[in-house]
């Protein structure tokens, strides 16, 4: 009887909770406020997620046919990988014209956003000093714009918006095939995913906070998420960090193969671990990190793995077909669930472009931004920009496209063959030792007997433009490199460590000076206050 009494009372009590928080829902957010809320209870019930799930989904493409853009449409066939041979520009010419007959024409006067521009004098102002940045100023003629197939794409779109994928479905199509041919390159298996972002530091933006996001999502009691990478990951990492208040933990690298230890990666994990990130290859030294074992990780632990390929994405695939051990970095390994690649880098393709995959649509759909209540309209966004430029997407599908597999490889092999060639070079100067054995077409050297600083400065005075690492120098070898080149820069570079043997105060000048200084600072703060300053400073007219 007494326990009867006990759930009666209870039972009393949860339905004036439930009647309290009906009235207080009606009073604070009205009746479309509890509409809301019971259908997110709704949800939870066993089943209701993929049901609702695969009813949206057919929604969604029954709005795509409607309008034009079911999946896989395009005005011509689908290119899902990168051609064999690179296109003639007459043939990408007249794909470039087929593809853009189906756009709005901005010049019309019957559209209403996205296009600021009509094709005037101020225009031509426009076009011209964008050509200014593309070629040397005596070089802009009308033979060198036809014959630069990525200028004429760049310039066919100059204006052109991608926000809205429906007003210029060319530059979706454009999209969809760049990341079709990215993710093929990578081994992507059916089923991957992907955007064109403004540069490897979106790219890298928007993993993060799709990681953040799911994370939120499948695991809420995570309050405090983390990233696991070894120290040498590009410093975007680090602003996502910032930017979405997600902790990365930093694993320590050898000092004799300045490779990242294993072991070491696996004791960083913990339960706030939302994240495990490598690189293909690292930057700084250009070394791959060890991915298949991070792959494994990611496996035992049910983690996702974002391979940040953004340096070597385009470079590392051909290097392999060439016949260098490269081990696996992409999506042939089973963790791998993300992957960024810069096309604007050995890619070929105009500055601003890099591509973001996802192994799945499942993974991708965290990426995207919708708001819903916005009184100008439903409003969405896969990328962190809003307005994102159509020449550099329609570009990049002319880069790759015109070079094919085979212009990718001779530019690989050529720049690997003038990376030996400057590794071996190095080798030669007993004072320069290389930092740990490099993957692909960068390396970085150091110094125990002079400062390599110094050894910059002198170089730069020689015409040379050095990159500084916190304890070496760092070389990317570039398209623009060759044996002629390679050979004069490692007879500059001993010219320039006799100099400072034999002015060893050079240390202490110019920008070794400040580079010595800022190593020997142990509080990083005040480091990182220079910094900030000087680019608040470098910026002021």
């Amino acid at each position: 009887m007494d326990l009867w009494i006990g759930l009666s009372c209870i039972s009393s009590l949860l339905v004036c909770l439930t009647v309290i928080i009906i009235i207080s829902i009606l009073v604070t957010d009205g009746v479309s406020g509890l509409l809301s809320v019971l259908l997110r209870a709704i949800l939870y019930l066993p089943g209701m997620k993929a049901l609702v799930s695969l009813y949206l989904k057919k929604e969604v493409r029954g709005f795509l046919n409607k309008l034009g853009i079911s999946k896989g449409s395009g005005i011509s066939s689908r290119i899902l990988a990168i051609p064999e041979k690179g296109l003639a520009n007459e043939k990408l010419l007249e794909e470039l014209q087929r593809r853009k007959a189906a756009d709005f024409n901005p010049d019309s006067g019957k559209g209403f956003a996205y296009v600021y521009t009509v094709h005037n004098q101020q225009f031509q102002t426009v076009q011209k000093a964008f050509d200014l940045f593309q070629f040397n100023a005596e070089d802009t003629s009308a033979t060198d714009l036809k014959e630069n197939i990525s200028v004429v794409f760049f310039r066919s779109f100059l204006h052109e918006n991608a926000l809205n994928p429906m007003v210029f479905p060319s530059l979706r199509l454009f999209e969809v095939e760049v990341v079709a041919m990215t993710a093929w390159m990578l081994n992507g298996p059916k089923g991957v995913v992907g955007n064109i972002t403004s540069g490897g530091t979106e790219s890298i933006l928007m993993a993060v906070k799709t990681y953040r996001d799911r994370a939120r999502a499948l695991n809420p009691s995570i309050k405090q998420p983390e990233m696991v990478a070894p120290v040498t990951v590009h410093p975007a990492f680090e602003k996502a960090a910032a930017y979405f208040d997600v902790k990365v933990i930093h694993v320590p690298i050898s000092d004799s193969d300045y490779r990242v230890d294993i072991n070491k990666y696996k004791k960083c994990i913990n339960s706030n671990t939302i994240l495990l990130i490598g690189s293909a290859p690292e930057y700084c030294h250009g070394i791959i990190d060890p991915i298949p074992e991070l792959s494994k990780l990611a496996l035992t632990y049910g983690l996702p793995l974002h391979v940040d390929a953004c340096f070597g994405g385009f470079m590392l695939p051909w290097v392999e077909k060439l016949g260098y051990n490269i081990k696996p970095f992409d999506f042939r390994l089973g963790g791998v669930t993300s992957i960024s690649a810069d096309v604007h880098k050995y890619g070929l393709g105009p500055k601003g472009a890099s591509v973001v995959l996802y192994r799945s649509s499942e993974i991708r759909k965290y990426q995207v931004f919708a708001y819903t209540d916005w009184p100008g309209g439903l409003f969405g966004s896969p990328s962190m920009s809003g307005t994102r430029p159509g020449g550099n997407i329609a570009s990049s599908w002319a880069a790759i496209m015109s070079l094919g597999q085979e212009g990718y490889l001779s530019v690989a092999e050529r720049l690997m063959n003038v990376t030996l060639s400057m590794k071996e070079g190095i080798r030669s100067v007993p004072e320069l030792s290389l930092c740990g054995e490099s993957d692909m077409t960068a390396f970085a050297f150091t110094s125990s007997s002079v400062s390599v600083f110094a050894v910059a400065d002198v170089m730069e005075g020689k015409g040379w433009k050095m990159e500084r690492g916190s304890t070496c120098i760092h070389c990317t070898v570039l398209p623009s490199h060759n044996n002629e080149i390679a050979k004069e820069f490692i007879n500059n570079l001993k010219e320039s460590v006799s100099i400072v043997k034999a002015n060893p105060s050079l240390a202490n000048k110019g920008s070794a000076g400040v580079y010595g200084m800022a190593g020997k600072i142990p509080e990083r703060g005040l480091v990182k206050d220079f910094v900030v300053e000087f680019f608040n400073e470098i910026y002021t007219l």
